[in-house]
């Protein structure tokens, strides 16, 4: 197995992010502001798939980050992204989280891609940014996330604001 647990490749204008493992928070650090700078108006993507086929765990911040993908992409007009995933457990997680909604789900993806390793800013205040973010992307795909994350949400958003006091 790598020991990259996100890759990215672009071929043709489609950016496929594959996630790779255990992954949690500390594994997609920096990612947020690299999707973002996808969806600017100079836009690198048309289209947007992301690979779960190889990943085993994700936590809510990693989920809160297929939510700001799919936000991202459709805002961008480039449509509701791929999700390919087959293990059943993980699709069942997903469909709880709503991912479903904003996501396309299938069950193969693009093969012969030239992966590379994402770096991202690791600092302190990078970190509870993206987490901060991510939950709330994932709070505002459903009522029921809404209920399950916005403590969080909201005890982030504090921490946030003291700390650049």
């Amino acid at each position: 197995m790598n020991k990259e647990h996100v890759l990215f490749a672009c071929q043709d204008g489609v950016c496929v992010f594959k996630f790779v493992g255990d992954l949690r928070h500390t594994d997609v650090q920096g990612m947020d502001s690299y999707v973002q700078s996808l969806f600017q108006p100079h836009k690198r993507c048309n289209a947007v798939s992301v690979d779960l086929s190889q990943t085993r765990y994700m936590d809510s911040t990693c989920l809160g980050l297929l939510a700001m993908i799919a936000r991202y992409s459709i805002a961008a007009d480039s449509g509701k992204p791929a999700l390919v995933c087959n293990n059943k457990d993980m699709l069942q997680l997903l469909r709880s989280m709503c991912l479903d909604q904003v996501f396309v789900l299938v069950e193969r993806g693009r093969e012969q891609l030239n992966f590379q390793g994402l770096e991202g800013d690791t600092s302190d205040d990078m970190q509870a940014r993206l987490i901060y973010q991510a939950h709330q992307a994932l709070s505002d795909l459903s009522e029921s996330n809404k209920a399950m994350f916005q403590p969080v949400v909201d005890l982030m958003a504090e921490e946030l604001k003291n700390s650049r006091k």
